[in-house]
């Protein structure tokens, strides 16, 4: 370029010789390969270096947002300082014929041209150079706005000049910039589609896990429905078959009243295992099919303890095994009177009475009862027999399910009891689980809501508890 040509037209011009020699070594500095300003620093680095450069009291270079029809400032700075980034609309000021047009130039009075508030009109200036920034396709882009205090008497024309010189720098920095913050915003996009993607991926694996857990579940549960029914087949023919037998025993006049005797205890005993197997088939159908309805009423808890005491006592003497039972009562006589559902409250003790009956050794122990805590009353039943073997404590509550399929050889039973039991106790608002502390054989413990008939004469009105059942 001849800078001769440029700055020095004619000989009245002569004395801005010595001004390009001042700047040279500026211009030099700005585009010198060893500048390694970039980014923001390379806008805080050129704007003070051309504000110093034409003389201009403040300087601004910003990026246009085309949407909002706005400018937003890189830099705004002084010869010395630097000030906040703005932003404004360019309706309210000169820059409206700048960007995607042509240089515009106001020698004095700029002030005038600038909405009142807008943040270029804190400062009076006279005079404003803008000059505007294209991309490639000769889009706009930004502006290079130059305000000075006092009017522009020097040659303007050169000024331009100068702040042009810039321009192909800035439209490139800008650019850069805009590819910059556009990568940005793509690779936070693909972040979030990813953290999506890595969420949807983890829910279907916990879903498809899920269905596999189910599908195991299920497939164990036909395999334990197909044993329950071969197993139930025998708790059923089993007696029928006995009973059968020995009436036909009975039929003969040649038996003695000894053996008639025994004979008829052997027919009762079997008729009562058949009679409990068809309770339990009755009671899980009424569960599952939600056809189970409580009915809740006065109940004196000493007396069921008593009248449990004195079956299973007897219990044990038709079975002929040796078996010592005890039970604790945890109020007194008169204080003992509950507002509950007497027959489900009864089955529950039954069934954890049968199992300890049925695992307890000869010459054991059983020990049954209740004591208060709080609002809820809690049931137990211990004994020393065979225990639960680690594991089971879970399972066993669920249906058709005993603690080894050898106790089903062993024991007999059709695994439907400590379920039942189970569900009995949430309609009633309680909760049974197994004592896992409890080391000298197993002991059961449920509770049920207290409420005493003598404090809450209510009874009636007590929220019952729908039944749930997870096997439907």
């Amino acid at each position: 370029m001849d800078w001769k040509r440029l700055f020095f037209r004619n000989k009245k011009h002569n004395n801005l010789l010595e001004t390009f020699k001042k700047v040279e070594p500026v211009i030099y500095d700005i585009f010198s390969p060893s500048n390694r300003h970039i980014g923001d620093d390379y806008f805080r680095y050129i704007g003070q270096k051309i504000c110093g450069l034409i003389s201009a009291d403040y300087l601004m270079i910003g990026t246009y947002q085309n949407k909002q029809n706005s400018i937003e400032s890189l830099v705004y700075c002084s010869n010395t300082d630097f000030y906040d980034n703005i932003v404004y609309q360019m309706n309210d000021t000169p820059c409206a014929n700048v960007v995607g047009k042509k240089t515009h130039t106001i020698t004095s009075c700029a002030w005038e041209q600038f909405t009142r508030n807008t943040p270029l009109s804190e400062n009076l200036v006279e005079g404003y150079i803008g000059i505007p920034l294209f991309n490639s396709s000769d889009e706009p882009i930004g502006i290079i706005v130059a305000l000075f205090k006092d009017p522009i008497i020097q040659d303007y024309k050169t000024i331009e000049s100068l702040m042009y010189l810039f321009t192909p720098r800035l439209s490139t920095e800008i650019i850069h910039l805009q590819a910059k913050e556009e990568v940005r915003k793509r690779n936070a996009e693909l972040e979030l589609m990813h953290r999506a993607l890595k969420d949807k991926n983890k829910k279907l694996d916990y879903s498809v896990a899920e269905l596999r857990k189910a599908q195991l579940k299920s497939k164990e549960y036909d395999q334990l429905k197909s044993t329950f029914l071969a197993n139930l087949s025998h708790e059923i023919r089993t007696p029928l078959n006995v009973i059968l037998g020995f009436m036909e025993l009975l039929r003969s006049d040649s038996l003695t009243v000894e053996e008639r005797d025994e004979y008829v205890d052997i027919v009762n005993l079997n008729g009562l295992q058949l009679l409990k197997v068809m309770d339990d088939l009755i009671d899980i159908s009424k569960l599952q099919t939600r056809l189970m309805q409580e009915e809740y009423s006065k109940v004196v808890l000493n007396d069921l303890m008593e009248h449990t005491h004195t079956y299973f006592a007897k219990q044990a003497s038709v079975i002929k095994k040796s078996v010592n039972i005890n039970f604790e009562n945890g109020l007194k006589d008169g204080m003992d009177v509950i507002i509950s559902d007497q027959e489900a409250l009864s089955k529950v003790m039954k069934h954890l009475m049968d199992n300890a009956l049925k695992f307890t050794n000869e010459g054991g122990e059983i020990s049954f009862g209740y004591e208060v805590q709080n609002d809820q009353l809690m049931f137990f039943v211990k004994d020393n027999g065979i225990g639960v073997q680690p594991g089971q404590d879970e399972v066993i509550f669920d249906m058709f399910r005993q603690g080894s399929d050898s106790f089903k050889r062993e024991f007999g039973g059709n695994g439907l009891g400590l379920a039942i039991s189970k569900k009995y106790v949430e309609t009633l608002g309680g909760q049974i689980w197994l004592d896992k502390e409890y080391k000298k054989g197993a002991c059961f413990r449920f509770t049920i809501p207290f409420e005493s008939s003598q404090i809450n004469n209510a009874a009636f009105n007590l929220k019952r508890q729908p039944l749930v059942n997870q096997y439907l």
